[in-house]
């Protein structure tokens, strides 16, 4: 690993959602709420993005928050009902808090995560 003295910690959640299709609010929200549960520190506001008109892959909403400890990224498919949320960060956190957290906000009963 290169420049082993910079903690680099990095997780991918998956899951499909129950909740009704999300929006700009519920995006914005989920990232704020996140980066408070897991201690970290927002650098700018949460931008949030749709790529409905210009993409044949990707029909959803998602967002991204940078944190001054680095950021967290937040994917939804609408047609499959799926969601993406990546975080990674230089500053050690509970994966596991993650992963309840994301689950609850998303009503998520299927659920995967990848701890890298």
């Amino acid at each position: 690993m290169l420049c082993p003295e910079i903690l680099r910690q990095r997780l991918i959640i998956e899951g499909l959602y129950r909740i009704p299709p999300p929006d700009a609010a519920f995006i914005r929200a989920f990232l704020l709420d996140l980066g408070a549960t897991l201690g970290m520190h927002p650098l700018m506001d949460v931008m949030v993005f749709s790529p409905d008109e210009v993409s044949e892959l990707h029909h959803g909403i998602a967002g991204f928050l940078p944190w001054v400890e680095s950021g967290c990224s937040l994917y939804t498919w609408s047609d499959k009902r799926l969601f993406v949320v990546e975080v990674f960060s230089c500053k050690a956190f509970d994966a596991g808090a993650c992963r309840d957290y994301a689950a609850a906000r998303f009503a998520a009963d299927t659920i995967e995560t990848r701890l890298v």
